[in-house]
């Protein structure tokens, strides 16, 4: 059986400027934002629970208190969740750096705007255990060239290692796409320390910070076996929605 992670993290302090066309986005922060019966954040605790996750650290920001009034505590979902406020949006490996005097252990993130389809997530949880990694990305097949562009391209070796990880590539090297799912051993919170500004948006990259792991050979990929996306835009919030309508 594989040893389950039972701490998680979500960022889900965004404001979805991508997003400004839905009239929702005025009243709900993104991550609330309803797929057919429910919001994307809530596909994410399902994800977060297909773990092993029991203690949820969920980052907010933009709109907060409707995150906090209907997750509450997450007794509902048999989890219990503390929210830490994000004050100023630095990126997402600042979001996560937030966290770190709460973990001493392994835990797992996701992003609040990742729509992962997936009936398990064993093998992320295999590979960090067995190559004694200090991160594992998901990451999923990406046929759509433009997709790549303006998401995460991911190179890995025979050994499933990261060798390359670049965020917005101009010239992807692989047709692997890197999703807002990730394992991570507390070292991290030492990478995260150590990664710099990003000259294109100002912020702390996760993608900068695996990049930095990977040079250590301490970094790896896990292909999914379903479907991803993130949900940025418009079109994405469209996309998604009629994949899920096409399940039920």
């Amino acid at each position: 059986m594989v040893k389950k992670i039972e701490i998680g993290v979500i960022p889900s302090a965004g404001k979805g400027s991508r997003m400004s066309d839905l009239p929702l986005i005025r009243i709900l922060p993104k991550p609330m934002i309803p797929l057919l019966h429910k919001p994307i954040l809530e596909y994410v605790i399902e994800n977060m629970k297909k773990f092993g996750v029991k203690y949820i650290y969920m980052i907010v920001g933009h709109k907060k208190e409707i995150i906090r009034e209907y997750f509450g505590d997450g007794k509902d979902w048999d989890l219990e969740i503390k929210y830490i406020e994000q004050k100023e949006l630095k990126g997402i490996a600042h979001a996560i750096e937030l966290t770190k005097d709460y973990i001493n252990e392994p835990f797992v993130v996701i992003l609040g705007d990742d729509l992962t389809i997936a009936d398990s997530f064993d093998n992320l949880v295999s590979i960090f255990w067995n190559k004694n990694a200090y991160a594992v990305e998901g990451v999923v097949v990406e046929n759509d060239l433009e997709v790549l562009k303006r998401t995460c391209s991911v190179v890995l070796d025979a050994d499933t290692k990261i060798v390359e990880i670049k965020e917005k590539p101009t010239n992807p090297k692989s047709n692997l796409r890197g999703i807002g799912i990730y394992i991570f051993d507390p070292i991290v919170f030492e990478y995260i320390r150590k990664t710099p500004i990003s000259r294109e948006r100002f912020e702390k990259e996760i993608t900068n910070t695996i990049g930095l792991l990977a040079k250590d050979h301490k970094a790896y990929g896990a292909l999914i076996n379903g479907i991803n996306i993130n949900i940025n835009t418009l079109g994405d919030l469209v996309l998604a929605t009629k994949i899920l309508s096409s399940r039920f």
